[in-house]
């Protein structure tokens, strides 16, 4: 018998099984890289929405007060004066 050709077969035969299993998990792989990307846009995207919102309500604040006065939506709070000791 020829132990070349044996050997020869054993080495196709598990680097065939081999390279299947990398394929596969490449293929997993994938497809957890797409769902975390659909992920990271979709919170993307509601931060935007937040940041515009944040720095819109923080203008409103600076156009707002005026001399130690601390506006709220529809009336004006007048802060205390802190003690001094």
């Amino acid at each position: 018998m020829d132990w070349g050709v044996v050997l020869a077969a054993l080495l196709t035969a598990v680097g065939g099984i081999i390279t299947t299993l990398l394929m596969m998990s490449r293929k997993e792989n994938r497809d957890d890289h797409a769902k975390v990307m659909e992920t990271i846009d979709r919170i993307g995207g509601k931060l935007d929405r937040l940041d515009t919102k944040l720095g819109e309500h923080i203008d409103w604040h600076f156009k707002e007060a005026t001399n130690g006065e601390v506006p709220r939506r529809n009336k004006v709070v007048r802060q205390r004066a802190s003690k001094r000791t």
